[in-house]
Parts: structure tokens; C-alpha cells; sequence
């Protein structure tokens, strides 16, 4: 490799760090959606919380401006690993669906 194949490969590197990390939306709170209900938490409060489920009870972990599922009685357990890059977490086999929401009255894009 030359080094501009080198530079290259880097800059699309960094191109798709900075795209990557640029999507990750914020917002103000967090909305839990069960067959319980709805359940609205400022993202700014650290808290333990438990929804129940058809499967049982989902531990849910609010912290650092941040959401995540830390314990889930699903079989796969799939929604432990899951991060809200894409605004939204769920657990499909015990019917959890964790959202951000913002409750700010901003215009994010136009469409014409």
C-alpha cells in the first residue's frame, strides 16, 4: 500500500465514526412501553426500575443520560446488549419498548 492508500482508508474511517456517532439523537426523557402502560423518566434522574412483562420482570437502568436494559427474563437476552444508537431498545419476547423522546418544540428538519 502507498501512503495515500493509507490516508484514504483512514479518512473514510474517520468519515464513518463521526457519521456514525453524529445519528446517535438526544433527548429529554425516556418512555417505557409496556402492556402495563406507558411510563415517562427524565433522562437527567438516575434510577432502577422493574416492568413486568409476560415473561416476568425487566430491569431497566437509568444513568448518565443514558438507558439499558441490565436483567430480562427473555431466552435470548438479546436486549442486554442493546445501546440507544437508533433512539429506541426493546425486548420483544417479554413486550418492553424503551424510547427517547424530546419534549422540546424544535423543528428537526424541514420537507418540502
Amino acid at each position: 500500500m502507498k501512503t495515500a492508500d493509507i490516508f484514504i482508508a483512514i479518512l473514510f474511517i474517520l468519515l464513518i465514526l463521526i457519521s456514525t456517532f453524529s445519528f446517535i439523537a438526544g433527548g429529554d426523557e425516556v418512555m417505557i412501553d409496556t402492556d402495563g402502560g406507558k411510563y415517562i423518566y427524565p433522562l437527567s434522574e438516575e434510577r432502577t426500575l422493574s416492568v413486568n412483562g409476560p415473561l416476568g420482570e425487566t430491569t431497566i437502568e437509568i444513568k448518565d443520560g443514558d438507558v439499558r436494559i441490565i436483567d430480562s427474563p427473555c431466552p435470548n437476552k438479546t436486549c442486554l446488549s442493546m445501546r440507544l444508537a437508533s433512539n429506541s431498545i426493546c425486548c420483544l419476547p417479554n413486550h418492553v419498548l424503551i424510547t427517547i423522546i424530546n419534549q422540546k418544540d424544535e423543528v428537526d428538519s424541514y420537507a418540502y
